[in-house]
């Protein structure tokens, strides 16, 4: 194993991502959902205002196509719904159903006494350092594919 702290924390970010996908997939088969979908629920629940598809994909740090084919399949179990978008014409903005806000609700529901578990050995400030440490990295991974998306278009 490496010696050097920031690899043991990327491992460490690897495991615990690949658990949190395998428990999320378990915590939510009853609600007939996956992590992926529960994912574009969140992104939808938490934006604030309404998205486009590109939009949730951009929050999520996901591909625009696997978001869109989510969303896609979401509309057609009418959990979702496309509704126009004022600001670009073909880029329909995503929103909950009725159904959408039960189900979303009960996932929450779910979820909630799942991270307390997770949470009972750790005190509220080494969840905020983690949180602040995690938007660090992912501020700086974001500009790196920025620069390197730039860097491939040249």
């Amino acid at each position: 194993m490496s010696s050097d702290p920031i690899t043991q924390l990327i491992l460490a970010i690897m495991r615990a991502n690949s658990r949190l996908i395998l428990r999320g997939d378990q915590l939510t088969a009853p609600l007939r959902l996956t992590s992926a979908r529960w994912q574009v629920l969140g992104s939808v629940a938490e934006a604030g205002s309404t998205r486009s598809v590109s939009e949730l994909a951009r929050d999520l740090g996901v591909s625009r196509q696997g978001v869109q084919r989510i969303c896609s399949e979401l509309v057609a179990e009418g959990i979702l719904a496309y509704q126009p978008n004022p600001r670009h014409k073909r880029a329909k903005l995503v929103v909950f159903t009725a159904e959408g806000h039960r189900l979303y609700d009960r996932a929450m529901a779910v979820q909630a006494p799942w991270a307390r578990s997770l949470a009972e050995n750790l005190t509220p400030k080494q969840i905020t350092s983690a949180t602040i440490a995690l938007g660090v990295l992912t501020n700086r991974l974001e500009e790196e594919i920025e620069t390197a998306r730039a860097t491939a278009a040249e």
